[in-house]
């Protein structure tokens, strides 16, 4: 059992000291560590259950740790897979490589894609603003929870944002409110570490 928690730390520590960039991370290291570790003979059931959930809040509040360092260094991108509009419709499933809100330093882009027939400002059905960020600011609330809010400037839209990323997870919560009368927008999904110098922000 201690080789599993030793290599288990091992990983968490390799994490930490090496970020990655990567759009998906998941479990997997536990169910490794698991097949490469033999667990005790004796153990339950219930302690393996616990064990296993033990597990996952350790990798949980890793994630929450490198998303959060991702804000705070200005490069992260929130994947959403749900989308919520101003008349409170969800769309579930969708794309999160065509659904997020980046931020690339002083600029960012969100975009959301709806995958309807009309193809809306944006030819995806939904729209994109390329955007500076300005007025950033972040702090923490009594649930341990971290906001953030900042503004976007584009070209023919602005938008004011508030992120909140939930304490011991890196599950986030955007809501965007653009001008031009489109409406409020929230984005849900999981927030990651981001950086890529090829992507052209033009706001």
């Amino acid at each position: 059992m201690k080789n599993i928690y030793l290599t288990f730390t091992l990983a968490l520590v390799a994490m930490l000291v090496f970020p990655t960039t990567v759009l998906a991370q998941n479990y997997d290291d536990i169910y490794v560590i698991e097949e490469t570790n033999p667990v005790p003979a004796n153990e339950t059931k219930k302690e393996r259950k616990e064990r296993i959930k033990k597990d996952h809040e350790i990798v949980d509040s890793v994630f929450h740790l490198k998303a959060l360092h991702a804000i705070q260094n200005g490069y992260f991108v929130l994947q959403a897979t749900q989308v919520r509009n101003s008349y409170g419709n969800y769309a579930l499933g969708l794309n999160d490589n065509s659904n997020f809100l980046l931020m690339q330093g002083d600029k960012g882009i969100f975009q959301v894609a709806y995958n309807v027939m009309s193809a809306g400002a944006n030819g995806l059905g939904g729209v994109t603003l390329h955007g500076r960020i300005s007025n950033l600011d972040i702090k923490g609330d009594k649930k341990g929870n971290a906001i953030v809010t900042f503004s976007m400037i584009g070209r023919n839209m602005n938008a004011y944002v508030t992120l909140t990323l939930f304490n011991g997870s890196d599950q986030a919560l955007a809501t965007i409110d653009p001008t031009l009368g489109r409406g409020q927008i929230t984005l849900r999904g999981r927030l990651v570490p981001y950086r890529n110098e090829n992507i052209k922000i033009e706001p």
